[in-house]
């Protein structure tokens, strides 16, 4: 594909793509992406520059299964954050991203250790007070979780401590799920904070190599939608399968309680004669 047909594709990419979300939250070309998308969620306009760390993280033990995240980024003072796309929904994810987020949490006493190792060359004298470094878990689903009494259903954006907090960042959620429906750049979106933003997804500033990559990870939300909508068409499909078959056993049994013969059932209700005789 060349160039100049990609850019006869208008309008914008789509951000939950897999490819995009990463090249633009996760990558040092788009860093000052994140830097505005951070401030705005968490950061308070306080986070300078980002460090990008390694995503795989190893368990507390070696039965343990590693977590792999889409990005993960250290600040300048030392807090990390990590960033996670979920568009498929899952069974408890909050508690899920509770214990997954532990395992940097638990990183931090081995990065300590090899600080002190590093300085002081003997690992015998290490005492490790226990001082973390916050860790910061943003999670872009796309879909409802369950949430307390009382709450908006119109809100995008939650936040938990201990407990959830009452704040809200819509602009930036909207154009999470929205992006690739927009033609053209809302004044809604003006300002400086968004500028490299829509520069970056805008489809005619691809490459051939960006849009071919966009494409095939695009193609992978699709089929997983497909899959989603066969299975949801099948389990309608077999429910009423099911009912109809409930339907005629019920019929049947009334049929052998007037007296009537188990062939004559059987061609009434559609039902195997032996299923009729074994209503019997």
């Amino acid at each position: 594909m060349e160039t100049q047909e990609v850019a006869q594709h208008g309008g914008y990419a789509n951000l939950t793509n897999d490819y995009m979300f990463k090249r633009i939250f996760g990558s040092e070309e788009c860093k000052d992406i994140l830097i505005s998308f951070l401030n705005r969620i968490v950061g308070n306009g306080k986070i300078a520059d980002v460090t990008f760390q390694n995503t795989e993280h190893l368990g507390p033990t070696a039965d343990d299964r590693k977590a792999v995240f889409d990005i993960a980024v250290r600040t300048l003072s030392g807090e990390e954050y990590i960033i996670e796309m979920q568009l498929a929904q899952q069974a408890h994810f909050r508690d899920r991203a509770l214990f997954y987020t532990s395992y940097p949490v638990i990183n931090q006493a081995v990065l300590a250790k090899e600080k002190h190792i590093e300085k002081n060359g003997d690992p015998s004298c290490f005492r490790w007070d226990f001082n973390l470094k916050p860790i910061r878990f943003i999670a872009v689903v796309n879909f409802r979780m369950e949430h307390g009494t009382g709450w908006n259903a119109e809100r995008y954006h939650s936040s938990y401590r201990l407990r959830e907090d009452d704040t809200g960042s819509d602009k930036w959620m909207y154009l999470l799920k929205n992006m690739s429906r927009l033609k053209s750049r809302s004044v809604v979106f003006d300002g400086k904070e968004f500028d490299r933003l829509f520069e970056m997804a805008e489809l005619c500033n691809f490459t051939a190599e960006q849009y071919i990559n966009y494409q095939e990870s695009q193609k992978m939300i699709y089929d997983y939608e497909n899959t989603i909508d066969f299975a949801r068409q099948q389990g309608l499909a077999e429910g009423e399968a099911k009912g109809r078959e409930d339907k005629a056993l019920e019929v049947a049994k009334k049929m052998l309680e007037a007296g009537m013969p188990f062939a004559q059932i059987a061609s009434i209700t559609g039902l195997d004669e032996e299923q009729v005789r074994q209503l019997a």
